[in-house]
């Protein structure tokens, strides 16, 4: 009797877990973070599961415009970790946790009342929970989905509104999907 092919579903992803993967967040733009500058929507993840309960997943996002016609340049880099707890459930990994990001944003430009250059410098940091799930299509890619709650603290400096710092707060929900693959 022949034998079927091995299926790619995983019967127990808790004993096929791998430690390293790569992968990409994919957020929607969402027109708070496109009011304070062009930040980076999509970013790189480095998923670290040192054991099946437990998750890191440090994160970076770049983004560099620089526009010849109306002399504007618009920088960001964004650094940020999640450390998240988990369980699995058949091919299907669930997980919770804490996300931090840091955004160093820097915006120049030409004044439209005094022709000079202006530059606008933005930090941005970010807290909040995450819950998200991931479906494992084999051995080594998974596809899935996360929801949050952000806290954001920013802090400017634009010379168009003098020397003084401009602080903001916010608090937004956040969602994105991720596409990891693991080694």
């Amino acid at each position: 009797i022949p034998t079927p092919a091995k299926e790619y579903i995983l019967d127990d992803i808790s004993s096929n877990l791998k430690t390293i993967g790569i992968g990409m967040h994919i957020e929607q733009f969402k027109l708070i973070t496109m009011n304070i500058s062009t930040a980076p929507a999509n970013k790189i993840i480095l998923t670290v599961t040192p054991t099946n309960n437990f998750r890191l997943e440090p994160e970076i996002g770049f983004n560099y415009l620089n526009d010849k016609e109306s002399d504007l340049k618009d920088k960001s880099i964004n650094l940020g970790i999640g450390v998240y707890g988990m369980f699995q459930k058949g091919n299907t990994n669930i997980y919770g946790g804490l996300k931090f990001e840091y955004a160093n944003i820097s915006n120049e430009y030409n004044d439209w009342n005094s022709g000079d250059k202006q530059t606008e410098k933005i930090n941005r940091l970010t807290i909040g929970p995450a819950i998200g799930a991931e479906f494992f299509l084999g051995e080594h890619f998974s596809f899935g989905g996360e929801v949050g709650l952000k806290y954001m603290n920013l802090k400017s400096t634009d010379r168009q509104y003098g020397d003084d710092e401009i602080k903001q707060d916010y608090i937004t929900t956040d969602s994105g999907l991720l596409i990891r693959f693991y080694f």
